[in-house]
């Protein structure tokens, strides 16, 4: 902690692609700098990767004593501004930073993947059939595939095998 400065924290909107680097500066002004990271599969190129992205792109949390660090910290490369209302910045309770922090290793939270249910109606969010609603059939090789099945124009339905990163509930 700097000195004996009263801290709270507060969320610090960066520019683009520049939340590790605020990040890394606030680590000389702030008493704690704390950017919640993502991890996740998504496709690149056809194929799934993993991925660790912000969890709240353009935002983390800083705590530290708003009256003797402000411009510090509004000023600090990267930073666009606090969030605030009113001309005030908000005060994040630290039970919110906390419970980020107890969900996710080292920083790094992971959404557990949704599971769906054979007949379950879902809606394509990607690909050649992208916003078509359709009906869960199975999970093919694990996760990773699926089979759904499509209402067809003259016919009864069609079987449809897609990444799963392509449906939404």
């Amino acid at each position: 902690m700097l000195g004996s400065e009263v801290c709270d924290w507060y969320l610090v909107r960066t520019k683009p692609q520049k939340e590790r680097w605020v990040q890394d500066q606030l680590k000389n002004v702030a008493a704690e700098a704390f950017l919640p990271l993502l991890r996740s599969r998504t496709r690149c190129f056809g194929r799934a990767v993993t991925t660790v992205k912000p969890l709240f792109p353009c935002y983390l949390f800083a705590r530290f004593d708003l009256k003797e660090r402000y411009f510090e910290v509004k000023y600090t490369v990267g930073v666009h501004s606090l969030v605030s209302i009113g001309g005030e910045a908000v005060v994040v309770p630290e039970s919110i930073v906390e419970e980020i922090k107890r969900r996710g290793t080292d920083g790094i939270v992971e959404l557990p993947q949704r599971r769906l249910d054979p007949g379950q109606k879902i809606r394509i969010i990607d690909g050649p059939f992208r916003d078509i609603e359709a009906i869960f059939d199975r999970y093919l090789s694990g996760s990773e595939r699926v089979a759904i099945l499509l209402d067809a124009i003259g016919a009864s339905t069609i079987r449809v095998v897609l990444p799963s990163s392509c449906l939404a509930q």
